[in-house]
């Protein structure tokens, strides 16, 4: 009998607005903790969102209500909420290669919940047989 495999849920993440980090974070760890294989791709100027400088200096883009109030109430932010569901579900976090590259950015740079620099050939490979969302 064939081994029955998780459902599996790629989000490329796009946009540096809190609000869209925060529900992709939201959803993805949901995912992740409800059993699914996550597969989160993070490229363009998102990817900045996941500097350990942007995050020391709370240098978000906030544009809503929504993303004031998450700061206003210190809510656990996007990143936090990603490096909890990765320590309990199965989630694996990219940043983009050629969004890396063209910005100078270094692996060492990012947030330790970045698992590795691949490129959208890659990822593609990784999100083979899941659904794909972008953000």
């Amino acid at each position: 009998m064939a081994e029955a495999t998780a459902p599996k849920l790629s989000v490329v993440l796009v946009s540096p607005q809190l609000e869209k980090l925060h529900a992709a974070a939201t959803m993805t760890s949901v995912a992740a903790l409800s059993g699914m294989q996550v597969n989160l791709f993070i490229t363009m100027e998102a990817l900045r969102m996941f500097l350990k400088e942007t995050v020391e200096k709370r240098d978000f883009v906030v544009e809503g209500e929504v993303s004031r109030t998450l700061l206003a109430k210190e809510v656990p932010l996007y990143y936090q909420m990603l490096a909890d569901a990765k320590e309990s579900g199965d989630m694996h976090i990219y940043a983009c290669a050629l969004a890396a590259d063209i910005m100078g950015w270094k692996k060492e740079e990012m947030l330790e919940i970045i698992d590795d620099v691949i490129g959208v050939s890659e990822y593609f490979g990784i999100a083979l047989g899941g659904i794909i969302l972008t953000m």
